[in-house]
This record gives C-alpha cells, sequence and structure tokens, in this order.
C-alpha cells in the first residue's frame, strides 16, 4: 500500500483537500480525475472513498471550504441599511475584488466553473455568488420601500451588477494584458458603481 505524504489518518481527509483544490483549480472538474488526485496524495484511490463518496462530493467540500473560509453572509451583514444605495453597491464591489485579491485559487476555480453544468456548476454559485446577490436584492427591495430605488426587478438587478463585477474579479489580468493597460480595481468600481446607481434611483424622490 502506498504511503502518502502526510500518513497520519486524522490529516489524510485535509491532504485530499488541499490536494484536489490545487488540481480542481489547474485542470477543472472534468480535467481531474479521482485517480490524479490519489497520485497527487500518494495513496490509492480507494482511500480517498473512505472520505468522499465520489468526485462530486470531494468537489462540493472543496467548494464548501472554501466558503467557510470566507463566511460572505456574515461579512456584508455588517453593511446592511448603511448609507446610499451607491454606497452599498460601491460597499458590494469592494468585498468581491478584495475577495479575489485575498484568493486567486478561488477566482481560478470560479473560471473554470464557467465551463460546468449541472450540480458542480450550482455549488460554486451558490457558495460564493449567491451571498452577493441575495444580499444586494434584499437592500433593493428594502429601498425600494422608502422610495430611493426605482421599481426593478431586484434579484434580476443584483445578479446583473454581481456578474459585472464578478467579470472584472475573474478577468482583470486578461484585459491588462491584451490591452497594455493596467486595470485596477478601484477604478472598475469608480467608473462602474454611479452607473449602476443612477439606473437605481428613483428620480422622483
Amino acid at each position: 500500500m502506498m504511503k502518502g505524504r502526510n500518513s497520519r489518518p486524522a490529516n489524510r481527509r485535509e491532504q485530499i483537500l488541499r490536494e484536489a483544490t490545487v488540481l480542481f483549480t489547474a485542470h477543472g472538474y472534468e480535467g481531474t480525475p479521482i485517480r490524479v488526485i490519489a497520485k497527487s496524495c500518494g495513496i490509492t484511490e480507494a482511500a480517498i472513498y473512505r472520505h468522499f463518496d465520489n468526485k462530486e462530493h470531494l468537489y462540493e467540500s472543496v467548494i464548501g471550504e472554501k466558503a467557510q473560509q470566507h463566511d460572505i453572509k456574515e461579512q456584508l451583514v455588517g453593511i446592511s441599511d448603511q448609507g446610499s444605495i451607491e454606497d452599498v453597491l460601491t460597499v458590494v464591489a469592494e468585498n468581491i475584488l478584495s475577495l479575489a485579491d485575498r484568493d486567486p485559487q478561488l477566482m481560478q476555480l470560479m473560471f473554470r466553473n464557467s465551463f460546468q453544468t449541472g450540480p458542480v456548476a450550482r455549488m460554486l454559485f451558490q457558495e460564493i455568488r449567491l451571498p452577493f446577490i441575495e444580499f444586494l436584492a434584499k437592500e433593493l427591495i428594502k429601498r425600494q420601500a422608502n422610495g430611493e430605488v426605482c421599481d426593478v426587478d431586484a434579484f434580476t438587478s443584483s445578479r446583473c451588477f454581481v456578474g459585472m463585477v464578478m467579470d472584472c474579479a475573474l478577468n482583470i489580468g486578461v484585459w491588462t494584458r491584451l490591452t497594455n493597460e493596467e486595470f485596477k480595481a478601484e477604478n472598475v468600481i469608480c467608473n462602474n458603481v454611479p452607473i449602476f446607481a443612477r439606473g437605481l434611483i428613483n428620480s422622483a424622490v
């Protein structure tokens, strides 16, 4: 039987998650067979199945670890009901871009995930994107009630805004290489947030 890099059974699951995260990041879900993860860990495939039901379960656990590490919902609680809708959009955008800066590995997982469908794609959307979307949608609904925001579909508007900022987070390095101009996250916020906010503000107020 092969020996793992860390032979302590208590740490085996952590080792598998760590190696799987690196491989899923580099090759995507479909491009990472269980046997490759096992080889990277220095263990048998059977050893992986003692901790995870299948590859999908392992992938979900990788994403779950990332979500727990960043605890996006908890971070957003503190900015509820603060300032104008432009202020809220700014803070949401800053949180997304800060997340991208802190965890480039997660951004790479998200980029590769955009090519996936089914439960694999849904897991990452629910754990990373959806907390931002749901938070912003609730803010829009509350601000529609007090007249600050016009009558828009709160969830659709929130999904579009988060998608725009996520696209920036995922592709800002690509933009820089293609145009030979340095794009900075703060420039994206300064340029795009006011435009989006003006479309949401109730002009009758």
